[in-house]
């Protein structure tokens, strides 16, 4: 018995032993504060540099969006020296990395560009907002949650800008924080070897409480404006931010592509604030080129959705919008009744995918209106701008934070799989359900939560079978053609009316005859003192006959509801094959289109005719 006890009580130990050694998952910290000039935006909270060289002290505590690749992108505190472009320091609000204060930083050894130099400097997988900078390759200690990182692979940027499509420039305002690449390390040097690191392949090597069951991570960024707390885990994921269907493909490099079939716009429940409740066709609307599909990149660095004009201007058909060619953005016409109706609305824009690289399977991924009901602010407008964030352009196609708002994303780096699912709204279960992703998971399984169930609390439901009697009152709306007879407010047709009228007219003119008839046989009667019975019989006789025949007579149903069936919208089926599809390698490329917008437009849009490809060489 005494035996018994004792391995029972060494069985616990172990038990606990393993457990303090091999903690699990890492919760990633998130910053309370929020973050623009076009979101608002969530981001992690991380400390960089060390006063020390032995002693790791943080000297710099900043935040930073996650979900980049390869290398960090941090903002020096001197990117503030710069009053031309901004007399504000708008980079304060997440922090800049003070290099002169960091004993531990090492922006000598690696002998690669940027070399300290200007130029153009990659900030995600798409530029069509370009990046200009004097910047350089060093190495630092980023400590997250009192644990720090040696030796973290970093671009770090001394001054720069991004020039928007009419020619602005505007300073950078947050950084973005790598979270791994296919590689563990990143080697640089033929000679003498320099190894980097990324934090979430450095938990992964490490033993005890540090370490990480793999080389992954999940995440969902989360709305700022809604309230939907942002989550990331390093080696797993929380199951609460991951609903219905996941979609398992192979990364490329450092970036998660995925084949894009359609855009639709459709309606979770009840009524509709459009003429219909499920809208197809519109990533190729205008452009036959991309019926089959287009690839894009979903890239949490970027903020917008980046997509052809052609797409994004079919998009804006159905909106209260109006485009503006200097941010190649578009602004809600807030005066318009259709604004608030469609941003509250259980309305959403759904975006179809292949499942799994398959070309016999689907899954959609809904994001609300609401939370496409973004705000500019300075430096880019002088007011606060509501705007909708799909962004015309020619580069890459990329889903960026503003898909991601409704999305999970993850990736098992080992595993050669990146994920993707719908995530919750704002009524959703935040309390983290920690799943672990091994070594070879090629999948994650998802809560059985109801995704509807997390917005219902959120949105104004629009009473049920109740639909808008016009498109949109916007510029840029493309009324819908409809055949058949022209309805008004009152929802009876011309023909019913006319019908009404014409039966009406009829109906009295029977109703007088009658009444006149009834008169002079009546004065008949009063002259003739006698008249044979079978005389007066014969004249009722024909009297009445008369009056059935001057009655008016009520038409079947049937005529006045022969009306031709409306159709709200052109059906685009989509065809068999693929392509045209652009496969992206290590080197990153742009999507060029022919069609260049150079003006103000105030009208409805002219879509151009076809996107033509081309892809540029990489930058830094």
């Amino acid at each position: 018995m005494r035996r018994r006890q004792q391995q029972c009580f060494f069985a616990f130990w172990t038990l606990c032993l393993e457990y303090v050694l091999c903690s699990g998952p890492r919760v990633m910290p998130w910053s309370d504060k929020k973050f623009g000039p076009d979101g608002p935006w969530q981001a992690v909270s991380v400390q960089i540099g060390s006063n020390y060289t032995e002693i790791i002290v943080p000297s710099s505590e900043v935040a930073l969006y996650p979900g980049g690749s390869w290398e960090s992108k941090i903002l020096l505190s001197s990117i503030c020296d710069n009053k031309t472009l901004s007399s504000v320091c708008y980079g304060n609000i997440a922090g800049l990395f003070d290099s002169d204060i960091s004993a531990s930083l090492d922006n000598n050894s690696i002998e690669m560009p940027p070399y300290g130099t200007w130029g153009d400097v990659d900030w995600g997988f798409t530029d069509a907002v370009p990046v200009y900078a004097k910047a350089r390759r060093a190495t630092d200690y980023i400590t997250i949650s009192g644990s720090p990182v040696p030796d973290v692979d970093l671009i770090i940027i001394y001054a720069g800008w991004q020039t928007y499509p009419g020619g602005q420039t505007y300073p950078l305002e947050v950084g973005i924080l790598s979270l791994g690449s296919p590689a563990i390390n990143q080697t640089f040097g033929n000679v003498i070897k320099i190894n980097t690191t990324f934090v979430t392949s450095y938990f992964y090597e490490q033993e005890g409480s540090l370490n990480i069951p793999s080389y992954s991570y999940g995440m969902h960024i989360g709305s700022a404006s809604l309230g939907i707390p942002g989550s990331l885990l390093l080696g797993g994921y929380d199951q609460n931010r991951v609903m219905g269907e996941v979609s398992s493909q192979a990364f490329s490099s450092g970036s998660f592509p995925i084949e894009l079939l359609d855009i639709t716009i459709g309606v979770a429940e009840g009524g509709s604030p459009w003429n219909y409740t499920n809208k197809t066709g519109l990533l190729a609307q205008g452009n036959s080129s991309l019926d089959s599909g287009l690839s894009v990149i979903v890239d949490p660095a970027n903020p917008y959705i980046y997509l052809p004009q052609s797409s994004c201007d079919a998009i804006a058909a159905e909106l209260p919008v109006t485009y503006h060619p200097d941010y190649s953005l578009y602004f809600w016409n807030t005066s318009d009744p259709q604004y608030d109706t469609i941003a509250t609305s259980p309305g959403y824009l759904g975006f179809k995918f292949s499942k799994d690289n398959l070309n016999n399977d689907f899954i959609t991924i809904k994001v609300p209106f609401a939370l496409l009901n973004l705000t500019l602010e300075a430096p880019l407008v002088k007011t606060p701008t509501q705007y909708f964030p799909c962004m015309a352009t020619n580069s890459t196609p990329v889903l960026g934070r503003a898909f991601l708002q409704a999305a999970f994303i993850g990736v098992n780096w080992l595993g050669g799989k990146w994920f993707l699912a719908q995530a919750p709204g704002p009524g959703g279960s935040f309390i983290v359900d920690t799943v672990s992703i091994g070594d070879n998971d090629s999948t994650i399984s998802a809560t059985t939560n109801s995704w509807e169930a997390t917005w219902k609390s959120t949105w104004k439901a629009i009473p049920a079978g109740s639909t808008s009697n016009t498109d949109t009152t916007n510029a840029n709306t493309t009324s819908t053609s409809m055949s058949g007879p022209s309805t008004d407010e009152s929802g009876l047709s011309t023909a019913v009316k006319i019908g009404i009228i014409v039966g009406s007219t009829i109906g009295g003119l029977s109703i007088i005859t009658i009444l006149s008839g009834l008169c002079i046989h009546h004065q008949r009667q009063h002259k003739k003192a006698l008249i044979p019975d079978e005389s007066h019989a014969a004249e009722q006789t024909d009297q009445e006959s008369s009056a059935h025949q001057l009655m008016p007579v009520e038409a079947p149903d049937s005529i006045w509801n022969q009306v031709n069936e409306l159709h709200s919208q052109e059906r685009h089926e989509m065809g068999s094959e693929r392509g045209p599809f652009y496969e992206l390698g290590p080197e990153k490329g742009a999507l060029v289109e022919s069609d260049q917008r150079s003006r103000f437009r105030e009208g409805p849009f002219e879509l151009p005719e076809q996107t033509s490809v081309s892809w540029s060489s990489n930058v830094i």
